[in-house]
């Protein structure tokens, strides 16, 4: 009987914990079923959906009305941004305008009309009128061994008025052809010393072109997969009887190889530039090829290097980490010279870095990079896939 006092304490001290435990674990499923009960389906974050406002805006999509405008108004001048106002027509037509404004104060003005389609939409007919008004252009010299402390500056103001026909006989295969009247003024700064051609000119073109091309990707604006040829020719013609009539050769590949999915892209490009000036005449240096800016050696200043010939290579990794944001690390190698003969693979210059890329299924709204080179960093924003 003694024992019972003990026995009746354990069983106490036992149970205790028990109930203890027993409340605890009801109450953590209590708290868990209530919280289910307020949880939906789970949904992109907050960053996402404001990204997916901003890209599927009809606006910004290209949809009739005004649209904000993101660009460059003129290589060199800085990242601009600005407004349009496009009007779409019956039968594939559109009439459009824009006008922006650089960082440095450069500006651009721009019509263009594109015509009805014809021949069940395999002819098209595009019209341009353009005036630029760009600011503090750089030049460093001719060739690859020009340097940063020699830099010059000019002022440059193009008017041009043109159009183009390009045909699509079957398939991806097209031709392009078109004329533009192009009248430019070009004025040295206070302190230039006049090293450049055609600096401090005021000249008039007739200018006739044409063009090549097959294209396999699936939107020239945003693309996984597909492929680019191209070759064009064209002829600046000066009428003012000034030496400076020369003819443009250009040749470009892209090569876009997608892997899981399209998940993951091996994009690359290759562009070779080539002009040849009339006897006895020179190519204005601000008509001339260049290197330095978003889409060539991006770690380079904006027409860093400068020439009539110039050799492009170009090798990105990108990726999707979400619906409208690629990345990608790329490499840069390119070099301009005086004749063709000039330009060897061993004398390239290169650049390096990474970016992101905001953009829709047929379009890049925008993109911002940081890359390196051998002078230093560069910062890159653009209205545009880089190719």
């Amino acid at each position: 009987m003694a024992r019972s006092p003990v026995v009746a304490l354990l069983l106490l001290l036992i149970a205790i914990p028990s109930s203890s435990q027993t409340t605890r674990a009801e109450a953590i499923a209590t708290e868990q079923e209530a919280k289910a009960s307020r949880l939906g389906v789970e949904g992109p974050s907050e960053g996402e959906r404001v990204v997916r406002r901003i890209l599927t805006s009809p606006l910004l999509a290209g949809g009739d009305g005004a649209y904000p405008w993101f660009g460059s108004v003129f290589g060199g001048s800085g990242m601009a941004s600005g407004a349009g106002y496009l009007k779409r027509l019956p039968n594939a037509a559109s009439a459009s305008v824009t006008a922006g404004v650089s960082v440095n104060k450069s500006m651009l003005m721009e019509g263009r009309f594109s015509a009805p389609e014809l021949w069940r939409g395999k002819v098209r007919v595009d019209g341009l009128a353009r005036w630029i008004d760009v600011k503090d252009v750089s030049f460093f010299g001719l060739g690859q061994a020009s340097s940063v402390s020699q830099r010059d500056r000019y002022d440059y103001q193009p008017t041009e008025f043109g159009g183009d026909v390009s045909v699509t006989p079957k398939g991806r295969l097209s031709f392009g052809g078109g004329y533009s009247w192009l009248g430019l003024n070009t004025t040295a700064e206070s302190g230039t010393t006049h090293r450049a051609p055609g600096i401090g000119e005021a000249l008039q073109y007739h200018v006739t072109r044409g063009s090549v091309a097959f294209d396999s990707r699936t939107s020239p604006g945003y693309n996984t997969r597909g492929g680019f040829y191209s070759a064009s020719i064209s002829r600046h013609d000066e009428r003012t009887g000034q030496p400076f009539s020369f003819r443009t050769e250009e040749y470009e590949v892209v090569q876009l190889l997608p892997l899981v999915r399209e998940q993951f892209v091996l994009a690359f490009r290759g562009l070779a530039t080539f002009t040849q000036p009339d006897g006895g005449d020179d190519v204005p240096v601000v008509l001339s090829p260049f290197l330095g800016s978003g889409s060539t050696l991006r770690g380079f200043r904006n027409r860093r290097f400068t020439d009539r010939q110039l050799l492009l290579f170009t090798g990105e990794y990108r990726w999707r980490p979400s619906r409208y944001l690629d990345m990608a690390v790329f490499l840069d190698a390119g070099q301009v010279a005086p004749e063709r003969r000039d330009l060897r693979l061993d004398a390239l210059d290169t650049s390096w870095g990474i970016g992101a890329r905001f953009h829709k299924p047929t379009f890049t709204a925008f993109r911002v990079e940081v890359a390196r080179g051998r002078e230093g960093i560069a910062l890159v924003f653009g209205g545009a896939q880089s190719f």
